[in-house]
């Protein structure tokens, strides 16, 4: 949804807006005012809507309001909006005076309603449910250094400077949620029962247990998701208010390690491409044949080859990174590769092996192609 498109009256009318507003919701608070630090071409909308809701809560009494909202939604279920004119009459009229130039009336009403409902609600709840909203921190890295938090469950979260996380002191036996603003590293303990959601504006992050980063271009309005190891699935949800915690949307995508989304908030598309900068797998294994020399137990981080057919050579790639690579002819696999490209990064070694065999890559999305004429048996 877009926001920027809001008049005050659509944010007098908003749920979650109104959940920020009487502050009955951390995490709509947490989100609203992030939406509108973000959004300072909104101020005086913002500022109006706020005197709207105001006004209104203030022009009511809540029983009275309570009463006359029960009629008119009544009515307009029934399909009797003529009748429910006259139960309404009186209430109208007051607040027609008041709205009538802005026609806004019913957005206003249903605002209104919306709030006395709420805290209704929310005190019926008891003090368990209210300590759980209670329980929601937030943490700011103000300073110019990176800022550790290790959550409830030992995951560590990484803020960089500007970023701001809202979390639980404890999180709930079936899910654990956070809510981000800005760029963070996570480190998430694997918990298979417990799967671990990131949300950032409408963009969702699940995982059970990984290492992976986020981060956003305001200027480009653009957020990028890379993953460190495990895997991840990034996707849509609805905006804040209208949220179904751990539901995925039907736009979004799978990552693994190496690669990262692209997601525009402007489009709402996706585009999964490869780190600029590919690092060995936390639990890669040595490379998977004999043509490796003293490859180590551990990650691999030497290539040493001699006389090795690329097919073999690429496997090598493909467990130490686990990035797919392919040939776009199949005479380049006939071709054989023999040298020490053990202290270089991958791109270092991808670029020698190219050269050896007279060829070229590309990166194609999250896979790398290899081009050139290959070798002859």
């Amino acid at each position: 949804m877009d926001y920027s498109l809001y008049e005050p009256e659509d944010f007098a009318a908003n749920e979650s807006y109104l959940r920020y507003y009487f502050k009955l919701d951390p995490v709509d608070v947490f989100f609203w005012q992030n939406w509108i630090r973000n959004h300072p071409e909104k101020l005086d909308v913002i500022i109006s809507a706020d005197q709207l809701i105001s006004f209104a809560a203030l022009q009511l009494p809540e029983e009275e309001f309570q009463q006359e909202m029960e009629r008119l939604q009544q009515a307009l279920s029934a399909g009797e909006e003529q009748e429910a004119v006259a139960p309404v009459r009186t209430t109208q009229s007051r607040l027609t005076r008041l709205f009538a130039a802005a026609g806004i009336l019913l957005g206003v009403l249903l605002a209104t309603g919306l709030f006395f409902h709420s805290r209704y609600y929310l005190s019926k709840q008891g003090p368990a449910k209210l300590a759980a909203a209670d329980a929601l921190q937030e943490k700011e890295n103000r300073g110019t250094a990176p800022l550790k938090i290790q959550l409830a469950d030992n995951s560590i979260v990484t803020l960089q400077q500007g970023a701001r996380l809202l979390y639980p002191r404890r999180f709930t036996p079936g899910k654990r949620e956070v809510y981000l603003q800005g760029e963070a590293f996570f480190e998430v303990s694997h918990d298979p029962d417990r799967p671990f959601y990131v949300y950032y504006n409408n963009l969702v992050t699940h995982v059970l247990g990984t290492s992976f980063n986020i981060r956003a271009d305001q200027r480009k309005k653009q957020v990028e998701v890379t993953v460190r190891s495990g895997k991840v699935e990034v996707y849509e949800q609805a905006p804040a208010g209208n949220r179904q915690h751990g539901a995925a949307g039907s736009n979004g995508v799978i990552l693994t390690p190496n690669q990262k989304v692209l997601y525009s908030e402007d489009s709402r598309q996706f585009e999964a491409l490869l780190v600029e900068h590919p690092l060995p797998l936390a639990t890669a294994p040595a490379p998977d044949t004999a043509l490796v020399k003293d490859a180590p137990a551990a990650v691999a981080e030497r290539f040493v080859f001699n006389t090795a057919p690329l097919p073999e050579v690429l496997q090598a790639f493909e467990q130490v990174y686990g990035i797919e690579i392919e040939v776009e002819n199949e005479r380049i696999n006939n071709c054989h590769f023999s040298g020490d490209i053990s202290n270089m990064d991958f791109n270092a070694r991808m670029e020698v092996i190219c050269q050896v065999l007279h060829a070229t890559y590309e990166i194609r999305g999250t896979k790398i192609l290899i081009r050139g004429n290959g070798c002859s048996v």
